[in-house]
């Protein structure tokens, strides 16, 4: 989930002008086990069509980041525009989108065990992968038609769950999927314009078993402590610049539509790409405020207020941009990503619940994605 993910059709015009971006190569070897401590992975995207995807680990107790992991585990680069990460059963999962295959390796040593199926492949443009069980996850993909299933254990393709849209974030609440429809792509390959539905599938029996109708282009989800979701809608499309504002929704599982809404207010410079966009909804621990970047600032929400606190404001550095953010699950701790100008080395910071900043790290190109382990 990125800041409007600058869309994939941004990311190669970009990636045109980027002939030095490579990532510098860094042959330290790594320790054998070099990730037993508590930390958080950041995936960095790199530039489209550039495959010059990296994963970076850091380290909070001791202030400590290694960068270029999967490459020096391996002795090969990740991919073309690393999406995601998913951690189950001490075996990290990396979806390398553009390069449509998922990667799974030791959650230690971040080698691929070539004596194992360790790369699934065949997708369409993976984007998230979600388990239900250890044999049993689910895959979205931007330009496909549903959702992939697929056998995490011996890497394999299993079934597929037809929803006649394309698939991106993926939330769970019992035994059902909540999953945003965001990209337009599999309707209309030569249209911008995008969905404002969120689909329900039943996970025993593989079907969707409702639709619902939100905001336009929702890019993020995440459930509150009662249990209901939250799907955050950016409201303008790649060529309607002049869209509708973005919203928040809140949907009740139990029946199955959207009861409230709230609205962002504008104006909006829409000629700044930064301002208006809404994006990288995330939950505090307990469940009771999110937190996003808007208009290229950290903000907090209260849902017992209904409201989008004007006091809580996290600003980036001069010329820098919110990328994506992630919320330490126990402490609360906000990971900020910095994508600065999409050609250099991004930045995280690691700031407190109440925004004070703790820590800054160096990564790799567009980090983005961020799991705690």
């Amino acid at each position: 989930m990125t800041m409007k993910r600058l869309h994939l059709f941004l990311l190669t015009a970009v990636a045109a002008l980027l002939f030095s971006c490579k990532p510098e190569p860094d042959p330290t070897p790594i320790d054998p086990q070099p990730l037993n401590l508590k930390g958080v992975f950041v995936l960095n995207e790199g530039n489209y069509q550039f495959s010059n995807a990296s994963l970076s680990f850091y380290d909070p107790e001791a202030d400590t980041v290694v960068n270029n992991l999967f490459y020096k585990a391996n002795n090969a680069p990740i991919g073309d525009v690393a999406q995601s990460m998913a951690l189950v059963d001490g075996k990290l999962y990396i979806v390398v989108n553009n390069s449509n295959y998922i990667y799974k390796v030791d959650a230690n040593t971040i080698k691929c065990d070539i004596t194992q199926p360790y790369k699934l492949t065949d997708f369409y443009s993976p984007r998230e992968m979600h388990f239900v069980a250890p044999n049993k996850a689910y895959v979205s993909d931007l330009i496909g038609s549903g959702l992939w299933i697929v056998n995490p254990q011996d890497m394999t393709h299993c079934g597929f769950v037809e929803t006649g849209k394309t698939t991106e974030k993926i939330v769970q609440v019992g035994n059902e999927l909540y999953v945003s429809n965001w990209s337009y792509y599999y309707n209309d390959p030569n249209s911008h314009d995008s969905y404002n539905t969120v689909q329900v599938i039943d996970v025993n029996n593989d079907v969707m078993v409702a639709e619902i109708e939100v905001g336009k282009e929702p890019n993020t989800m995440v459930v509150d402590k009662n249990g209901h979701v939250w799907v955050l809608c950016e409201g303008r499309s790649w060529e309607d610049e002049y869209g509708e504002n973005p919203t928040l929704w809140e949907i009740d599982p139990m029946l199955k539509t959207a009861t409230q809404r709230y609205e962002f207010k504008g104006p909006y410079d829409f000629d700044d790409d930064i301002k208006g966009v809404a994006s990288a909804l995330k939950a505090n621990p307990a469940g009771d405020q999110f937190y996003m970047v808007y208009n290229n600032e950290v903000r907090r929400f209260d849902i017992n207020t209904f409201e989008l606190s004007e006091t809580f404001r996290i600003t980036p550095e001069p010329q820098g941009l919110f990328y994506n953010m992630a919320v330490e699950p126990i402490t609360g701790d906000l990971y900020v990503a910095d994508a600065k100008n999409y050609m250099m080395n991004g930045t995280v910071y690691r700031y407190s619940n109440d925004g004070v900043l703790l820590a800054s790290f160096k990564v790799g190109l567009i980090p983005s994605a961020m799991l705690f382990k």
